[in-house]
């Protein structure tokens, strides 16, 4: 065998040998020959022979004696001719990647030797090839983890050059808690990481900092080191959470010099020192993030608002509103003055010329104005929110059923934070950042001057839309006391006092018109989130009377944009004065306005509005004469300028406004529909459909505002009817024809799939309102999903249908047997048409959504909260050739499936199917054929974790992943295991990662928490990714 010299003292060389040849490892003699066939391969294949080559290569890492063999290769060290360098390249990335299974390639007797060999070659080889000292410095930090020995690299005599030291420092943050993590699953190994990270900190910030060269790179290991650390502590509840801040603290005028000169490269360090408020929130965190926040703000350059928003982000769901109520030491003065001079850089960025069709641009501005509702949202509900969301995404019981204590001695609890309703209340500086705020959005979010530009202005109403989210938070957090009602309105105070003080001769310039509608807005977005019926006469909304003679006389475009900006008011009265203001908006339609092509912006606005101000007319009384004015609007005719996409859409509301102008008198409603407004509509509606077939892009329109008129007529959702003479009921019948040919003869839109879109979304909501149509309805989307080939529609509306159904009023038994029927009607037509089912990621998605809450048990513990009060589930398991056939169909779609909403759904189906029981009955009818498929089963599941790449995301299609295989392992304990053995073996990963997925399945009980259960999972199947991925190519 290799000589070689003893570089560790420890005996490198005899331990070595003795590996070699010992009796736990006597099979992987390395095979005569293969050495000299390596050389000749990687030759070939830099010689472009990539498909023998390739396999050969392949092959050899997987075959017994590689990591022997390339071990030998290296031991030179560097060689000089171009082919030897090739051939050692190789063998360095072949020993990283046998690394990450340090522990189960080589005895526990031999390891500590191997990974002294590792460290010998890394010395031998740091003045050679970058790419090769690379890949064994990973390979080192990997035996380093898995031995449990890792320790920072030594300084003095005989160091390592600085660049391999800061490689040994950056790669073992990467290999614990990233999507590159060794899957170690002995938890003493995991510790005994945690523990080396903590204790060699220091180490780690000092090199870092001290490096020479790329202070980016630097900097970014500084920040993947504290998000690693504060990671590690989860894993020590009784250490001290502090010691690294301390450590940090150390090297704090370098951190603070390198942060000002990079402000965009150190926000990651910032943004990780935030996070550790979930751990520690004290003087030595808010003496380390306060100092190097100002540093990085006062050096950002406009250039970097981009990168700092992650940064901002973070901060305002907790440090920054925790410092605004006193709670936390840093300045949250600063912190606001940084988060409004980024809102101005992103908005200006949005309406700067040759900027306003950026959609990044508006993304950032977006992100912006998120940081002010996030910081609102915190204030008001705390930290908890955000934490709790993983523990929501996975039940958090037992097999028993029963929620399991939690082990909190084995996990730090992460610390959350909330305001008391008094400290919120008392707190100075919540009025101060209010006003700050507006005063900015007042500024930024003004109409342009000069020639109306659509497309600006389109911009602006988008930026307008996030941030009404924002004040909408902020109105919500504040509340309705009087001091808060003088705050939030003080800029309508201010424009209601400019504009009394003229004179009726007086001419106001268009400063003041632009102060009088952006105040005008911004008033509008926080009374709709803070209405109050305390003192109506006192109501923001009562200044529209008070500037209505002003408004009326306002030159245009002023008049028409400032009616607008008053009508989104006026939506927020309450009490009597809603009277007035309907009188005073049907006065002024956006319709009258000096550009109707400006309707798109201000109609759908102003109907709302309307329809708000309506619905609290007194109830039990008509208004007739209101009505009329309503339907007239609602049906005027208007020029092609004015049509917009969002048509339809004010009409609706125009409709509803009429609804509840009639006092909720079904009969006085429908009579006038029919009577007055349904019969030229149909004609409309027939000409349309004539006319359709010649078209190209037909529009549908007066065929979307027939099913709209429907639609408004049904009683209220909350208040269904079983009438079966109910006055809707029989309009409904009497158009029924319009809707079943408008799905089953009239030809669709190819754009927007009208008239389709329009016509199921009206018998949706009749299904749900008028519970008597559920047969017709369910019966025609059945049967329309059967005529169309990719029926996403129809589906997704079953679905919708099925999860409505109210039972009471509605018999259970009954409702399932409908219900299904149609579902399986609609499941047959497509199974028959499989390959184009396969070929359609929408389709397949909707058409296994559909099954999957077809089949849904109720959450643990509870009963009836299934579709039809739990009785759909048992009628469809009956239907059992049916079922079968879906889940034999799994597989098939599985395979290489592109889309995470199909995989997340298929997943869900065969986890809801086999239920959430203890273990599966016998008896049940559904266990026989998913006993049968069990292996085929596991092997699409295991080929997808293995393949798919969105499943390595903590979303959706991993929890439906994760909580399949907890139920089977539940449901089928005799069964699983030997399937998904097999699986494993079909999906081209190591018997030894298949091994720790199974292991992981079986100690689910042994996790303090099932979001803990969740993480590992994910990292196995990162890893198994990763396997795959080197044996397919």
């Amino acid at each position: 065998m290799v000589q070689m010299d003893d570089v560790s003292g420890q005996g490198t060389t005899q331990a070595f040998m003795w590996s070699i040849n010992s009796p736990a490892t006597m099979a992987l003699q390395v095979p005569l020959g293969l050495a000299k066939e390596l050389q000749q391969n990687v030759t070939a294949f830099w010689a472009g022979d990539e498909l023998h080559a390739a396999k050969w290569l392949t092959e050899f890492q997987r075959a017994e004696g590689a990591w022997e063999i390339c071990i030998e290769a290296l031991r030179p060290g560097p060689l000089p001719s171009c082919d030897e360098e090739l051939v050692q390249e190789f063998c360095a990335q072949t020993l990283a990647r046998l690394a990450r299974s340090f522990a189960s390639r080589h005895h526990l007797s031999v390891q500590h030797a191997q990974r002294d060999l590792l460290a010998a070659l890394l010395e031998q080889h740091v003045a050679g090839q970058r790419t090769v000292w690379k890949q064994l410095a990973l390979a080192l930090t990997c035996a380093y983890l898995w031995t449990g020995t890792w320790v920072p690299p030594s300084r003095g005599y005989g160091e390592l050059p600085e660049q391999v030291r800061r490689e040994l420092l950056t790669l073992p943050v990467d290999l614990l808690f990233c999507d590159r993590a060794l899957p170690l699953d002995d938890p003493r190994l995991r510790q005994a990481a945690a523990v080396a990270l903590l204790e060699a900190c220091g180490t780690a910030f000092e090199e870092l900092l001290l490096a020479d060269g790329d202070d980016a790179a630097c900097l970014a290991s500084v920040g993947a080191w504290l998000g690693a650390l504060r990671r590690a502590l989860r894993l020590m509840p009784a250490c001290d959470a502090t010691k690294p801040l301390q450590a940090l603290a150390g090297h704090g005028v370098l951190l603070l010099s390198r942060a000002h000169a990079k402000p965009a490269e150190s926000a990651e360090i910032a943004l990780q020192l935030a996070r550790w408020q979930q751990l520690v929130c004290n003087d030595d965190l808010a003496t380390m993030l306060g100092p190097i926040l100002s540093s990085i703000f006062d050096g950002a350059a406009p250039d970097d608002c981009q990168s700092l928003l992650p940064l901002l982000a973070d901060l305002s769901a907790g440090c920054w509103p925790r410092a605004a109520l006193g709670d936390f030491a840093v300045d949250w003065q600063g912190l606001a003055e940084s988060a409004m001079a980024i809102l101005r850089i992103a908005v200006g960025s949005c309406v700067s010329e040759g900027n306003e069709d950026s959609s990044t641009e508006v993304a950032d501005a977006e992100a912006a104005f998120a940081v002010w509702e996030r910081f609102a949202v915190t204030v008001q509900d705390g930290t908890q929110a955000a934490a709790a969301t993983l523990d929501n995404m996975l039940e958090e019981d037992d097999d028993s059923g029963r929620t399991r204590p939690e082990k909190r001695s084995r996990m730090r609890e992460e610390k959350n934070w909330r305001a008391s309703p008094e400290q919120i209340a008392q707190c100075e500086a919540l009025p101060q950042l209010f006003v700050g705020f507006s005063t900015v959005l007042l500024e930024l979010m003004k109409m342009p001057l000069g020639p109306i530009d659509i497309e600006a202005l389109r911009v602006l109403w988008k930026l307008r839309a996030a941030a009404e989210a924002a004040l909408g938070a902020w109105a919500r957090l504040l509340g309705k006391t009087q001091n808060w009602m003088e705050i939030a309105f003080a800029p309508l105070q201010q424009v209601c006092l400019v504009v009394s003080a003229s004179g009726e001769d007086d001419f106001l310039g268009d400063e003041v018109w632009r102060d009088v509608e952006v105040a005008l807005w911004l008033s509008a977005c926080l009374a709709r989130s803070a209405r109050s019926e305390d003192n109506p006469a006192q109501a923001p909304a009562s200044a529209v009377l008070e500037l209505q003679i002003a408004m009326d006389s306002a030159p245009e475009p002023w008049k028409t944009w400032v009616c607008a900006a008053a009508s989104s008011l006026a939506g927020s009265a309450v009490g009597e004065l809603c009277t007035r203001l309907i009188v005073w908006m049907l006065e002024r339609p956006p319709s009258a306005s000096f550009a109707p092509e400006y309707m798109e912006l201000t109609e759908l606005p102003y109907t709302e509005s309307l329809a708000q101000l309506c619905s609290q007319l007194p109830a039990g009384s008509a208004h007739i004469a209101l009505g009329e004015r309503l339907a007239t609007l609602a049906f005027a005719e208007r020029p092609s300028v004015a049509m917009h996409e969002q048509t339809v859409k004010a009409q609706s509301f125009m409709l509803r406004a009429m609804r509840h102008a009639m006092g909720g008198d079904a009969a006085l409603l429908c009579n006038g529909l029919s009577q007055g407004v349904l019969p030229p509509l149909c004609k409309a509606v027939e000409a349309e459909a004539q006319s359709a077939s010649h078209e190209s892009e037909p529009q549908w329109f007066a065929t979307r505002i027939l099913f709209a008129t429907l639609q408004a007529a049904l009683p209220p959702v909350e208040s269904p009817s079983m009438d079966p003479l109910h006055p809707a009921l029989v309009l409904w019948k009497e158009h029924w024809s319009y809707v079943d040919a408008a799905l089953m003869q009239w030809p669709q839109s190819p754009e927007t799939e009208q008239p389709a879109v329009a016509a199921i979304e009206a018998i949706t909501a009749a299904a749900q309102a008028l519970p008597l149509c559920l047969p017709d309805v369910v019966s025609l989307l059945a049967r329309s999903a059967a005529k169309h080939e990719m029926p996403d529609l129809e589906l997704n509306a079953l679905r919708a249908v099925s999860n409505g159904v109210r039972c009471p009023p509605m018999n259970a038994g009954q409702s399932a047997d409908i219900v299904a029927g149609a579902i399986s009607s609609a499941v047959e037509a497509e199974l028959s048409q499989q390959a184009e089912l396969l070929e359609s990621p929408s389709t397949l998605a909707a058409f296994f959504q559909l099954l999957s809450d077809a089949v849904r048990p109720s959450p643990l513990g509870t009963a009836g909260a299934g579709p039809c009060a739990d009785q759909l589930r048992p009628k469809m398991l009956e239907r059992c050739a049916l079922m079968g056939r879906c889940l034999a169909l799994v597989p098939l779609g599985l395979q290489d499936c592109t889309s995470e909403s199909a995989t997340a759904s298929m997943l869900r189906f065969m986890g809801n199917l086999v239920g959430n029981e203890e273990k599966l009955p016998k008896n049940a009818p559904h266990r026989a054929f998913v006993v049968a498929m069990l292996p085929e089963l596991c092997a699409s599941l295991c080929h997808a974790l293995a393949t798919l790449q969105h499943l390595t995301a903590l979303d959706e299609g991993l929890v439906a992943a994760a909580e399949l295989l907890l139920r089977l392992a539940s449901a089928l304990p005799e069964e699983l295991p030997a399937a998904l053995s097999a699986g494993i073996g079909q999906s081209h990963v190591s018997a030894w990662s298949g091994g720790q997925l199974q292991r992981h399945i079986g100690n689910r009980a042994s996790y303090p928490k099932q979001t803990d259960w969740l993480e590992e999972f994910q990292q196995i199947v990162c890893e198994l990714q990763r396997e795959h991925r080197k044996v397919s190519h």
